[in-house]
């Protein structure tokens, strides 16, 4: 059954989550497409697509069978655990988890946008100095151009001129976004050992690695 569940899994990540195959409608494990939606923190509306596609096929859903297996999927997504892990991929909760695990899953779901939201900005800040990198070499390219004297390399001296004072500014920028990069990694290691610490509390020998 569980290595059913993965054959699911695998043809719902490869339909794009949006219908199920002309297989799946016809061998119709609904409980275990349910399984695979509640794991996945999908809320009810899912059948519906899937009766569509199914509906192509001349094949109903099993209703009961589905949401029976949806939740027992959801006691897997319904955890502080998961909520961290759909945190910290940036992934939205939908308020499916029932009121009784709702708010350890909040817990852990902000813990873990706390964490994407840090990661995001170190990552802001090391493209900045890409993008920065970038523009410094093309720069130089122009400023060391060989150029022709006289009439003929006129504007090739003035474009080369005005790269090198660009290539000034720039290295002024690039110090800049150094700085902000080192502000937002010291940022990101502060909120990284607050959320380990609470994510221990929660889950002992959890390791968000």
């Amino acid at each position: 059954m569980r290595v059913f569940f993965i054959l699911i899994a695998l043809s719902l990540a490869l339909s794009g989550c949006a219908s199920l195959s002309e297989d799946d409608c016809k061998i119709g494990d609904w409980q275990g497409i349910g399984v695979v939606d509640g794991k996945a923190g999908r809320t009810s509306d899912k059948l519906n697509q899937h009766t569509k596609a199914c509906s192509k096929y001349s094949v109903s859903p099993d209703v009961n069978a589905y949401l029976a297996g949806r939740n027992i999927g959801l006691q897997s997504y319904c955890t502080p655990i998961s909520g961290f892990e759909q945190g910290r991929e940036g992934k939205t909760y939908q308020g499916v988890c029932p009121i009784a695990s709702e708010e350890s899953f909040k817990v852990g779901y902000s813990l873990g946008s706390q964490l994407y939201t840090a990661n995001e900005a170190v990552e802001e800040a090391q493209s900045e100095i890409r993008e920065i990198h970038y523009r410094i070499s093309n720069l130089e390219d122009i400023a060391g151009k060989d150029c022709k004297s006289g009439k003929d390399g006129k504007s090739c001296r003035r474009a080369a001129k005005e790269a090198r004072g660009d290539v000034y500014l720039a290295h002024a920028g690039l110090l800049l976004a150094q700085t902000r990069l080192f502000t937002v990694e010291q940022q990101h290691n502060r909120v990284r050992k607050d959320v380990t610490d609470r994510l221990l509390d929660l889950e002992p020998g959890y390791n968000p690695s």
